[in-house]
Order: structure tokens, then C-alpha cells, then sequence
């Protein structure tokens, strides 16, 4: 089947698939068509319906046909490149967990105090004296 492919610099382009194809394979066949310096394999990101496709799983699985389309975009180098001047750090594979610390509990013999109210009247325009009504 014929294929629309667009990218994110608003061209398209059309790529000949079949439906038990996998996503890694249209990768590589977007690669071969466009140009491995200008959409590399290993850096594309096939989007469908809002939807970033996983490279294991099949234009089928994922509900791809001929009247719809893809997305392409690129992802950043995971690797430094052969020129080696590259500045951009490889993107975490995982989030780093932080270490479970315990939280100090208050001792039974600390009495635990409440705060104390804060006026938000001005220390200048507050009464020297308190009010006390009549009871």
C-alpha cells in the first residue's frame, strides 16, 4: 500500500508499505528513501493519531492505512557523532528513583505548638488597648 508520510517542515511524501510491516522497517524505508544524513533511522519518531509507534509492533497493530498518514519527526542524537563536537547530553533512558529516606517524627516529649495568628492590620493602625464588651 501506498503510504503518506508527513514531516514536521509541513512536506509529505509517499512510501510503499505493507500492513505486516513493522515500524522499525518503514523507518529504515524512510531512511533509504529521504536520505540516511537527513532522516536517520535511529533517530525517527513515527507519530499516527497522535501516537508515538513502538519499532516491535506492525502498521496493522496500530491500525495504520492507505488514507491516513504518519508523522515523522526526529529525535535527539543519542550519541555524540563522529565529529565528537557535539554538546548535547544523551537523553536519560529511565528516571533515577531517589533513595527512600526515613522522615523524623517529633518526640513525645516536644510539645507540638500552634502557630500564631497573624493580623493583617498594620502594627501602626492597631488599638493600644483591646476592646472587652459589656457582658
Amino acid at each position: 500500500m501506498k503510504l503518506t508520510v508527513k514531516t514536521l517542515k509541513g512536506s509529505h511524501f509517499e512510501i510503499r508499505v505493507h500492513h505486516s510491516d513493522t515500524v522499525m522497517a518503514v523507518k529504515k524505508n524512510i531512511e533509504d528513501i529521504q536520505g540516511k544524513d537527513n532522516y536517520p533511522c535511529g533517530q525517527q519518531l513515527l507519530i499516527h493519531n497522535g501516537k508515538v509507534l513502538k519499532d516491535e509492533s506492525t502498521l496493522e497493530e496500530n491500525k495504520v492505512t492507505e488514507d491516513g498518514f504518519l508523522v515523522v519527526m526526529l529525535s535527539k542524537s543519542k550519541t555524540l557523532g563522529s565529529t565528537g563536537t557535539s554538546s548535547s547530553q544523551p537523553a536519560p533512558t529511565s528516571i533515577p528513583t531517589p533513595a527512600v529516606t526515613s522522615i523524623p517524627t517529633p518526640s513525645p516529649e516536644a510539645p507540638v505548638q500552634a502557630p500564631a495568628s497573624i493580623s493583617t492590620i498594620p502594627a501602626s493602625d492597631r488599638a493600644t488597648t483591646e476592646y472587652e464588651p459589656n457582658l
